[in-house]
């Protein structure tokens, strides 16, 4: 298989699945949709000889409990029609591969990372917070690569250890409402009828007391003037985050595209704004960037697609077993299932459940019930828990990036102040998604 995989590389495949999502924007005959599914296949098979051993450790399990449920229930059609749904994440991280390599060679990134180097390292702090959810909204984990070169070489441990503490923190609240993140893609997945704009609103609202409660917490004795100063650190970046948020949110609305799709959509369009008046040079580096970007994400697309498939079979498992009606048979209240959602996610996490698993694990079981919690609440609910995993899970890639990128022991960032944040802003997420749910989205 090694053998064959150097001479037909995967590559290739995430480029025409790509092309093909975005031709079944406006054309979706089945033949594509089925030509999606063995793309899908073909593209794992070829990348399983490049995959980190921690995937693999990750996806036999899932691989295992799939094939089972497979054969007892009889569902090789949910298995290809997961490899469909994968599809679409192959689009989704193409988008993302390219947004990451034009964001690299902007202007606006080099100024906001300037005008840090001026800054106390308590203010460097307080801005790290604000700065890794604006970039990190856009950027993802690429937000550690751009802030840890702020810090001063000679910066000790216990510098080193709450920048990257108050980093993740900042970066993992950004998947409450930044449909960049593949969080977002994953739920809207399960949860297609939730408008753009409300699960964006609800989610910048939610962030914003994250980051005022972290503060709090945290960074009670950087002032206003100090923290203002800092944040006028980002005012390059500003313009651009809010233009693409715009621009996704407004496609979503008028094409009637869930959020995932609507990204899909606008990042290639926005990349031929940008290099229509740009040198063959440029768009020789971009093409080749972008490219080598795509080599390095088998792992991501390896273990969405294994989560994918296992959600659905698991679907009709989950129904056949009579989960589902067990569940709905405790009349839990909405505050209940809200905060189900949210701590199962996080606790997942801590013992080594990816967040990928855990919450199409929990959402297959709730989405069907009759809960009384809305679509828009059990979605941020799900976003929440994500992020909660995101800043402290034992398998979370944020957690390796910031501490690879920061020099601190990847244990002390999990068992930390970061632990603490999600405890309390968990509590507090219950008690305003429960409130909003009651007076918004009641029956």
């Amino acid at each position: 298989m090694a053998n064959v995989s150097r001479i037909i590389r995967p590559e290739p495949i995430l480029f025409v699945l790509w092309a093909n999502e975005l031709i079944q924007f406006v054309w979706s005959p089945p033949v594509l949709q089925t030509a999606a599914g063995w793309l899908m296949i073909v593209f794992v098979v070829l990348s399983l000889p490049r995959i980190r051993r921690g995937t693999v450790y990750l996806c036999v399990p899932l691989a295992v409990l799939t094939a089972g449920l497979t054969l007892n229930f009889d569902q090789a059609a949910g298995v290809m029609r997961g490899f469909q749904d994968a599809a679409v994440f192959m689009a989704f991280f193409g988008s993302i591969v390219l947004l990451r390599t034009l964001a690299d060679r902007r202007p606006e990134i080099s100024r906001a990372r300037d005008l840090f180097t001026s800054l106390r390292t308590e203010q460097i702090n307080g801005a790290f917070l604000v700065g890794a959810h604006v970039i990190g909204s856009i950027l993802v984990i690429g937000v550690m690569a751009i802030l840890a070169p702020v810090l001063k070489h000679d910066a000790d441990a216990l510098i080193r250890r709450r920048a990257a503490e108050v980093s993740q923190r900042g970066m993992c609240l950004a998947p409450l409402w930044s449909p960049f993140w593949i969080a977002s893609a994953f739920a809207t997945q399960q949860l297609p009828g939730v408008p753009a704009w409300e699960i964006m609103s609800l989610g910048l609202a939610m962030a914003a007391i994250g980051m005022v409660l972290a503060h709090i917490m945290y960074a009670r004795d950087v002032g206003l003037s100090d923290l203002w100063r800092a944040l006028l650190g980002f005012a390059p970046i500003v313009p651009t985050v809010a233009l693409c948020a715009a621009l996704i949110t407004g496609l979503s609305a008028v094409a009637g595209l869930s959020t995932l799709k609507a990204l899909i959509a606008t990042i290639p369009f926005l990349a031929v704004l940008t290099l229509t008046a740009a040198s063959m040079a440029t768009l020789r580096a971009v093409t080749t960037e972008t490219w080598r970007g795509s080599s390095r994400i088998s792992d991501e697309i390896i273990v969405v697609t294994a989560a994918l498939v296992l959600g659905r079979v698991s679907q009709v498992a989950i129904g056949e077993i009579g989960i589902g009606e067990t569940v709905a048979a405790l009349t839990i209240p909405t505050w209940g299932v809200i905060a189900s959602v949210i701590f199962i996610v996080t606790l997942a996490s801590l013992v080594g459940i990816h967040q990928l698993v855990s919450m199409i694990v929990v959402l297959v079981i709730v989405v069907p019930l009759d809960t009384g919690v809305n679509d828009t609440i059990l979605m941020e609910a799900a976003l929440i828990g994500w992020a909660f995993a995101s800043m402290i899970g034992l398998t979370a890639v944020s957690t390796a990036t910031a501490s690879a990128m920061f020099g601190v022991p990847r244990i002390q960032l999990i068992f930390g102040p970061n632990l603490a944040f999600a405890a309390v802003f968990g509590a507090l997420s219950v008690l305003l998604l429960s409130l909003v749910n009651s007076l918004f989205f009641a029956a």
